[in-house]
């Protein structure tokens, strides 16, 4: 009788033929040695060994190929751009406190001096040489004093056409007395302005709230100076605690003819400018601003706080 294990043999041959080529080397490999093994046991059933523990088959896979590093694609790695990158880092990163700035005290600002000051020697000096001029007329020219002594309207007298014309300079300085300084610099440009005048025919008058005492020092500096290098000007200063200004200039126009008039404020062309208590009530007086009356800088550049007994009194002139 035929072993089972010759008949499965065609079907291990046709099982070798689908399968891989190791595999199916394999196969024949066993299948004949399962046919020659029955044959022993065929020919010799006596002698039979007992049978051998079934072989194991073992499928040989083929090595599966690992493709080389060097085939593989490189990986690339993008990087963030660089505004991404910054937001991350500002992001990530505590913000920094800037410190906090020094701020320099603020120097004090001096106000430049307004043009009409700068120029106004000037024009003083021009003004009074052509009044002197028309001086000899038979009208006589305008007088630099108001014909009222109360009204706010800004009309001013005319002089007789024989009357001496008179220039005036007030020395105090603005919300003080004049002192004289201890070291006088020379004043070259006003100096020759004065002169200018005084060869015109103008005579030159000072004026001021100092003490009558202190006319010694006043003529010295304006001497020194050479604003009056002859002492031939007049000087006018407060007699007693109740003279004042106003009525000194009052009683000079008296006699002469007071065609301009110079001060650095407005009081000093007219004492009824104190007592506005309403500025535009002043605005008729401020016509004769640059025509008779002058703003100028400080002759002398010496100040002093108002002395008590030369304090202005206040008063209202407002209609």
């Amino acid at each position: 009788m035929m072993d089972r294990r010759i008949a499965l043999l065609p079907v291990l041959a046709l099982a070798g033929t689908s399968l891989s080529g190791c595999v199916a080397v394999a196969i024949p490999a066993l299948a004949g040695s399962a046919l020659v093994g029955s044959r022993i046991d065929a020919e010799r059933p006596d002698n039979a060994a007992p049978a051998a523990a079934p072989a194991r088959v073992v499928a040989l896979v083929p090595p599966v190929r690992t493709p080389a590093a060097s085939s593989a694609p490189p990986v690339t790695v993008a990087a963030a751009p660089a505004a991404e990158s910054a937001a991350m880092a500002v992001a990530s990163a505590p913000a920094a406190v800037p410190p906090t700035p020094l701020i320099e005290p603020a120097l004090p600002m001096i106000a430049p001096a307004s043009p009409r000051r700068q120029f106004g020697f000037a024009q003083f000096v021009r003004y009074g040489r052509g009044v002197a001029a028309v001086s000899a007329q038979a009208n006589g020219p305008l007088s630099a004093m108001l014909a009222d002594p109360i009204a706010l309207d800004g009309q001013r007298r005319r002089c007789a056409g024989d009357d001496q014309p008179v220039a005036v300079i007030d020395l105090d300085p603005q919300g003080g007395v004049f002192i004289p300084p201890a070291k006088v610099v020379k004043n070259d440009g006003q100096a020759l302005g004065l002169a200018v005048l005084r060869e015109a025919g103008v005579q030159i008058a000072w004026v001021s709230d100092a003490p009558v005492s202190q006319i010694g020092g006043v003529r010295t500096a304006l001497e020194q100076s050479g604003l009056d290098p002859r002492g031939e000007d007049i000087v006018s200063l407060r007699r007693d605690p109740e003279d004042r200004k106003q009525a000194r200039k009052e009683t000079l126009a008296a006699t002469a003819c007071i065609v301009a008039i110079a001060g650095d404020e407005k009081s000093d062309f007219d004492e009824r400018f104190q007592y506005l208590r309403n500025p535009e009530a002043g605005a008729a007086l401020e016509t004769a601003i640059g025509d008779g009356w002058f703003l100028i800088e400080p002759v002398f550049s010496v100040t002093s706080p108002v002395d008590a007994d030369g304090a202005r009194q206040k008063g209202q002139f407002d209609q």
